[in-house]
């Protein structure tokens, strides 16, 4: 690389990260007359950016609500104080997320951590929060073994996880007329959704679905004809697609070229982008959704007015109930502790279950929510409507979907 190129380009970083820093706050733990201050990471850039790109303008709004109805309740201050937010973009970057939470460790001097996202930062991000003995209530961190290292400041609110994903969906299939009986996983090679299939497959089996077989595919794999030879040939009653969304948009699409037949066409990870990508390929594929707004439940109100104030659809930013799930947490352990007290916010948080939109939040003891799920949702003239549980619904599922028969 030329020199003068090279020149270029270190400036270039040198304006971006004072950029990054800019605007730090300092934070006095114990205060009962500053800001309680929550340090955190967005993936404002990279390749995590389209789903979080209006998280720093949320958290924003997050705070403005809280702050409207005087701030966060402490007792032993005999008062409200007020919400206020650190936030830094981690680029998407293991490493420079680790070196944000340590700044803000250590510079911002920040009250409590709350995110980051995503199982590439849940490795190495939490033990800052053990080493400055900071309690932190992640966001979408949903990898199981991160939850497994006996770290004692370190919660997590990823919606859906795992054991729960399509708790509801499975339900949905023991109670439909007529029932299938056939399934067939066809599965992206990443940790999360290979392990999304393994659990999901084998419940599948113990409610009595014959399990006829699962292709697994490399994210960048384009011509999916051998794959989807082999479904058709099974002719299962349920495809249960585990995959990213950008993924899997050559495979629904190849799918309805080759004319696949199915009482449904199950996506895990069902999306607007995926939905601008294939069009009206998603007619009649159902779903899963963390919440949708109108949904009655704790903090529905509030987090409806947020997102709308935000300008987000949960359906095009699915992992934003984990998101405002860590804050609304990390309010409530401080609430209950009364004091703007590191140790007896972790206290809380070890012992406490927590209210959301989307039902109670409880963690086991490791950290790990047990109770976050999911709704089914199924496209239905370009919609998207909440069919299961029925008590909740938006629409009636359409059964078996006519577009895929």
């Amino acid at each position: 690389m030329p020199i003068l190129q090279r020149a270029k380009r270190f400036a270039m970083f040198a304006v971006a990260s004072m950029g990054l820093f800019a605007g730090s706050a300092h934070a006095t733990p114990g205060s009962c007359t500053d800001p309680i201050v929550f340090g955190t990471t967005i993936s404002e850039s990279g390749p995590f950016s389209t789903l979080a790109d209006k998280w720093r303008k949320m958290s924003e709004v997050f705070a403005e609500e809280i702050n409207k109805g005087g701030g966060i309740e402490v007792k032993s201050c005999k008062k409200k104080l007020p919400l206020k937010f650190v936030i830094y973009d981690d680029q998407s970057v293991p490493a420079t997320a680790t070196s944000l939470f340590e700044r803000m460790a250590t510079v911002d001097k920040v009250d409590f951590f709350v995110g980051p996202d995503w199982s590439s930062l849940g490795g190495p991000v939490p033990p800052i929060a053990e080493k400055h003995k900071i309690p932190m209530v992640a966001a979408n961190i949903a990898t199981p073994s991160f939850y497994e290292r006996g770290l004692k400041y370190f919660w997590g609110t990823p919606y859906p996880v795992v054991p729960r994903w399509s708790e509801r969906y499975f339900d949905m299939l023991s109670k439909m007329d007529p029932k299938p009986k056939t399934i067939y996983f066809i599965t992206h090679d990443n940790p999360v959704m290979k392990a999304i299939t393994g659990y999901w497959s084998k419940k599948a089996a113990e409610q009595g679905l014959t399990v006829q077989g699962n292709e697994v595919f490399p994210a960048d794999l384009k011509d999916f004809t051998a794959l989807i030879s082999k479904v058709r040939a099974a002719k299962p009653d349920v495809i249960y697609i585990s995959s990213f969304d950008g993924a899997s948009v050559p495979l629904v699409q190849q799918m309805r070229q080759l004319k696949v037949r199915a009482m449904d066409v199950h996506h895990a990870m069902l999306t607007g982008s995926l939905q601008r990508q294939v069009g009206k390929d998603l007619e009649g594929m159902t779903g899963e959704l963390s919440w949708y707004s109108g949904l009655k439940g704790p903090y529905a109100e509030f987090v409806d007015r947020v997102l709308q104030r935000s300008g987000i659809d949960m359906f095009d930013y699915i992992f934003t109930l984990g998101r405002v799930g860590s804050y609304l947490t990390m309010v409530q352990a401080i609430e209950r502790a009364g004091a703007v007290d590191r140790e007896k916010v972790r206290e809380a948080l070890t012992k406490g279950t927590f209210k959301s939109p989307a039902g109670d939040i409880v963690f086991d003891e490791r950290g790990f929510p047990t109770t976050n799920g999911a709704f089914t949702i199924q496209m239905q003239n370009g919609k998207t409507s909440v069919v299961w549980p029925a008590g909740v619904a938006t629409s009636k599922p359409i059964w078996p979907s006519p577009t895929w028969r």
